[in-house]
């Protein structure tokens, strides 16, 4: 599994680790996400937002 799945659609950022129902992964096509273990997309120029469920203070957040 990926560390970070990003919702090409929504510009949203998700963290695989914290992932929850409210997040609807499930629900993304899969022409709308890309998973990724290197870049996070929430960081540098046209960052995409952070998803206020899954994108929480942890390690991989920190480091961001």
């Amino acid at each position: 599994m990926a560390t970070y799945i990003v919702n090409v659609y929504k510009r949203e950022v998700h963290v695989s680790a914290n992932i929850t129902s409210k997040c609807n992964i499930e629900k993304m096509r899969d022409n709308h996400h890309v998973d990724t273990d290197v870049d996070d997309w929430s960081v540098g120029y046209n960052p995409f937002k952070r998803c206020p469920y899954c994108y929480i203070e942890t390690n991989i957040a920190q480091e961001a």
